[in-house]
């Protein structure tokens, strides 16, 4: 179960995050994360959308990078979620050579970010850019074909994944997709105020879920890149690492953590991996 300080701050999380009215022209996916370090890096989201996984990530980093993040179309109300894989990481690449008119670019991806920042890195490379370091933290290297037999069921590991990235507990996800988001608003926002607008932002990260999840039905890599990489597995996911180190050209370093998935981005297991980037840095 979710405590009253997690609730709330998962509730303030989704709202803060509300993307209303059109984009600002030439913004598109990257946001400028206001850090004050000057080596800039590039979170990429996960299959929720958005970056706000990584707050405790760019906290450790702040001193040292400059960092931005790079979020999904489809949070705010006048957009839709892009569409296959290749249709993300090629829109990614181009806005990050555009944000960074020359490398060595650096881009980091927890989660589905392993695998766009891994797709993103190798069109940069395609298009003649010097991808420096690539970090993949508990990154997937096959993916299934399917995530769930049934909307209700793909609706189940939406609520799972929002609850389980603030440290709550997700109970069994059964009944139809409307009342699990329903259920989800009520527990975030239990005495009614501002839940109808929480609801509708729900609604569309749903929806942001659902197609991030089929661009990432059947993935595998199918070639390498020539980036320097650091790869962190997490304790409840099987390991990637020997896989995902033969798509690296450069230097590899593998590293275990006792940390769970959600775990990974969260104290004290952040504070180890934002050490294992500087470890990285440094050897480049």
């Amino acid at each position: 179960m979710l405590s009253d300080t997690q609730r709330a701050a998962l509730a303030a999380r989704l709202r803060q995050g509300r993307r209303t009215g059109p984009a600002p022209a030439g913004t598109g996916p990257v946001i400028d994360l206001g850090t004050a370090g000057t080596v800039p890096a590039y979170l990429l989201h996960a299959v929720g959308g958005s970056v706000f996984e990584y707050a405790a990530l760019v906290r450790e980093l702040a001193a040292t990078y400059r960092l931005y993040g790079i979020e999904a179309s489809g949070l705010r109300a006048d957009t839709e979620p892009a569409g296959s894989l290749a249709e993300l990481a090629d829109r990614y690449a181009r806005a990050i050579r555009t944000s960074q008119p020359s490398g060595p670019y650096r881009l980091i991806g927890w989660s589905m970010g392993g695998v766009l920042a891994f797709e993103t890195a190798r069109r940069i490379e395609d298009s003649g850019g010097t991808v420096g370091l690539v970090v993949l933290i508990d990154t997937p290297y096959r993916t299934v074909a399917s995530y769930a037999d049934s909307a209700e069921g793909l609706a189940a590991l939406f609520v799972a994944d929002a609850l389980r990235a603030s440290g709550g507990t997700p109970g069994p996800g059964t009944a139809p997709v409307a009342e699990q988001l329903d259920g989800l608003a009520a527990r975030l926002a239990p005495d009614a105020d501002g839940r109808a607008e929480l609801r509708a932002e729900l609604e569309r990260r749903y929806a942001v879920f659902v197609a991030h999840t089929d661009a990432l039905a059947s993935y595998q890599p199918t070639a390498p890149v020539s980036a320097d990489a650091v790869l962190v597995s997490a304790a409840d996911s099987p390991d990637s690492a020997p896989d995902w180190s033969r798509m690296f050209r450069g230097r590899v370093r593998a590293v275990p953590t006792a940390a769970h998935h959600y775990a990974c981005l969260r104290p004290p297991a952040v504070t180890d991996i934002a050490e294992l980037i500087g470890t990285a840095e440094e050897a480049s």
